[in-house]
């Protein structure tokens, strides 16, 4: 998605300091730009939003590279525990100090790192797809002499999942399932999981309950009323912003996980002005001109995920847009059609038109919804852009290791 004309208009300033510092070469193409203060203003209003309405959150990191400066702000507001979308992640959190609340969900704990996991990390809570699953998590709990608390992955007819997202427990088959997971020494199911189980709707123009969240509710009926288990937490993600604490109260759910919600990119902040302001950029340069179209280095680009249904690959390719230029003072009037690369994104191209002159050098800025984790973007974050004061905090990789600057000029 593109919220290029939502940071011109809500946060000129991450843009004309992005541009000012590549000019000067303090900041290097391929780079994520981050407003660090920008970040701490959204977590504050989602922090208060969801402790007004007894609603936990686990924050969610691989969209920013799990970079350590945007944890450790999220935990000075008060936002400690982080959830780990893979193993990878778990790790990158571990080793900055950053406590994991949530793992296996989407991605399950591969057999042979149960044993760091819960050594190392001690989550709150890990999610299963299965009884194997479960069992493996049991015997290394047993050895460790401690009891895991569990998430049940609850799978129900008409649910929705992603691509390559599939998988869990049927909901047909849940009892006998969870009976047999129940009698397991060492393990506990406290909760239920899906995801996503809120999505934005175009035509209603806000973020709706999915079916995927029914069948979390009717589950934990189920689990309560035939097992006698006590549940309490249904983990329900998905477009988690300020805006939507009280349809989650509402709804019954317990606990969310808020990731593009703390840099104000869910799809509901492209259509309307929530409490959530931009946050980020995607910043690159103009490598090469060729007839009338020039080429901006990539990396990133492609971290801007593909829309699905009416956000389809024709819409990016048709409305991503770009600003282009080496003057502050003008690059917000400088704005040029564009198109994301494919997979291995080289370049992304930026078409000629008769307003915007190219040259080799010239900043890029786009408004993409990175996914930084599944990315080559470097992660810049800039402190005291709001104040116009702005300081590089550091430049860092997708796992959130500090890059040598020396590499980019400085």
């Amino acid at each position: 998605m593109d919220f290029l004309d939502t940071i011109v208009r809500r946060n000129p300033s991450l843009i004309e300091t992005a541009v000012s510092m590549h000019q000067s070469n303090e900041l290097p193409a391929n780079s994520v730009v981050v407003d660090l203060d920008m970040v701490e203003e959204n977590a504050v209003k989602i922090r208060d939003a969801a402790a007004g309405r007894g609603i936990h959150l686990y924050f969610m990191t691989k969209q920013f590279g799990r970079n350590p400066e945007i944890c450790r702000t999220l935990n000075n507001v008060g936002i400690d525990k982080a959830v780990a979308v893979d193993l990878e992640d778990g790790i990158c959190l571990q080793k900055n100090g950053i406590r994991v609340g949530h793992i296996g969900h989407l991605v399950q704990i591969p057999k042979a790192s149960i044993r760091y996991v819960l050594s190392s990390m001690a989550p709150e809570v890990i999610t299963v797809f299965s009884y194997e699953k479960a069992l493996q998590i049991s015997e290394v709990a047993k050895d460790l002499g401690i009891v895991q608390n569990l998430l049940i992955r609850v799978v129900g007819k008409g649910d929705f999942f992603y691509p390559f997202q599939f998988g869990g427990i049927e909901e047909e088959d849940l009892l006998e399932t969870v009976g047999k997971i129940c009698k397991l020494p060492s393990v506990r199911v406290v909760g239920v999981v899906s995801f996503p189980c809120f999505r934005f709707d175009v035509k209603a123009r806000k973020t709706m309950p999915m079916p995927n969240l029914f069948t979390l509710k009717r589950t934990v009926k189920t689990l309560e009323k035939e097992l006698g288990l006590r549940i309490t937490q249904i983990n329900a993600p998905g477009d988690s912003s300020a805006q939507m604490m009280d349809q989650f109260r509402e709804l019954g759910v317990t606990h969310v996980e808020p990731g593009n919600a703390f840099t104000g990119t869910t799809p509901w902040h492209a259509f309307e002005d929530l409490p959530e302001k931009p946050a980020w950029l995607y910043l690159s340069e103009i490598s090469h001109i060729d007839g009338d179209n020039a080429y901006a280095i990539g990396g990133g680009l492609m971290s801007g995920d593909s829309p699905m249904g009416i956000w389809s690959t024709l819409y990016h390719n048709h409305r991503l847009n770009a600003l282009s230029g080496n003057n502050v003072d003008s690059i917000l009037q400088r704005k040029i059609l564009a198109e994301r690369s494919g997979y291995i994104d080289y370049y992304g191209t930026l078409y000629g038109n008769r307003e915007v002159e190219f040259s080799v050098g010239d900043s890029v800025i786009y408004g993409l919804r990175n996914q930084v984790f599944v990315s080559r973007a470097n992660v810049a974050i800039v402190k005291g852009i709001q104040s116009h004061k702005p300081v590089l905090l550091g430049i860092f990789d997708r796992l959130g290791n500090p890059i040598e600057t020396s590499f980019f000029g400085r």
